[in-house]
């Protein structure tokens, strides 16, 4: 998973751009979530999205508090057919989900954190961001990269669309 967001990182502060605009290191709050394991292509995310929103609201996990996806791997690391991902949402500390959900807690102390405005295909930007920041100011990423889909894509128009993205990470 280091190895993961590290191959990410390096890839973006090798790029050089954005310098760091939009992006903070923040104290994060832990919190709980659902989710779905997922493996293979990104091309599958909208699917599992709403797979998992089925299964979300048909066992009456709680109100909709935005869909978020964890990655756990990268293109590049690993074979398409390998990438290994998570769909899921926050839910109360004491709800328990069933098979197929899992429960899981994102615990990291801080996070690096970017909004990103714009088309999908475009997050890369705010991951070079990200990676040309931490190197900069001496962070290193500690944890899988997150990102929160504040918006829904059936009502906003793609340039006009939210990712929030952290990342955990700590100190070099």
């Amino acid at each position: 998973m280091k190895k993961t967001v590290l191959f990410i990182l390096l890839a973006a502060a090798g790029a050089g751009f954005g310098l760091g605009q939009d992006v903070v290191v923040k104290d994060q709050t832990p919190f709980v979530y659902a989710y779905i394991e997922c493996t293979g292509s990104y091309s599958l995310i909208s699917a599992k999205i709403g797979e998992f929103m089925n299964e979300y609201f048909s066992q009456g996990l709680g109100s909709f508090t935005g869909v978020m996806a964890m990655y756990l791997n990268a293109p590049g690391e690993v074979p398409e057919a390998e990438l290994k991902w998570r769909i899921g949402m926050p839910i109360g500390a004491d709800v328990t989900p069933q098979e197929p959900l899992r429960k899981d807690e994102f615990a990291y102390p801080k996070v690096a954190s970017c909004l990103h405005v714009g088309p999908y295909d475009k997050v890369g930007e705010a991951y070079q961001k990200i990676g040309a920041y931490l190197e900069r100011n001496g962070w290193k990423a500690a944890g899988p990269p997150v990102e929160f889909y504040l918006n829904d894509p059936g009502q906003v128009p793609p340039e006009k669309l939210e990712t929030e993205i952290l990342i955990p990470v700590e100190k070099k």
